[in-house]
């Protein structure tokens, strides 16, 4: 007999958390066709459009990845000239991350498609409700990360 679990619980938040990423990765892989970029390569633009100048140590640790994970993953992006590194004048072993302006116009359309999901995801549902439920859904986040910290 095969013993009861979460993976079996449709309603689960392991479940519904497998089903919103799977969801959010075809909406998003349908929306970019014209835009060559993956919804990862969008998070990792996204943190050097918000911190222009940051380090590859400081992004590994914001995505929660290894610096090897970010080196392979910026050569992809200056393959296709969406960012480009400097050094930095205080520090010449530290490299500083930014993005091109090419990389910044795509990263803008990725906002839009962002948001459109976001709609699809909170339609009809009060924004008071919305707020408390984002709170609770960043304690789980918080809680998920803080093992990858320690």
């Amino acid at each position: 007999m095969r013993k009861d679990s979460l993976f079996n619980d449709m309603d689960s938040f392991l479940n519904s958390l497998y089903n919103i990423d799977k969801g959010f990765v075809n909406f998003f892989k349908r929306e970019i066709e014209d835009l060559d970029i993956s919804p990862k390569e969008a998070m990792f633009i996204s943190k050097i459009y918000y911190q222009e100048g940051i380090s590859q140590r400081e992004l590994a640790g914001k995505l929660y990845v290894s610096e090897a994970n970010i080196a392979k993953t910026f050569k992809k992006l200056e393959k296709k000239e969406l960012a480009y590194k400097s050094i930095d004048e205080n520090n010449n072993a530290r490299r500083k991350l930014h993005l091109t302006e090419k990389g910044e116009k795509k990263f803008e359309e990725c906002v839009k498609i962002f948001e459109q999901f976001d709609k699809i995801l909170f339609e009809g549902i009060d924004v008071g409700e919305k707020k408390k439920l984002l709170k609770q859904i960043k304690e789980i986040s918080n809680r998920s990360t803080s093992s990858l910290i320690e």
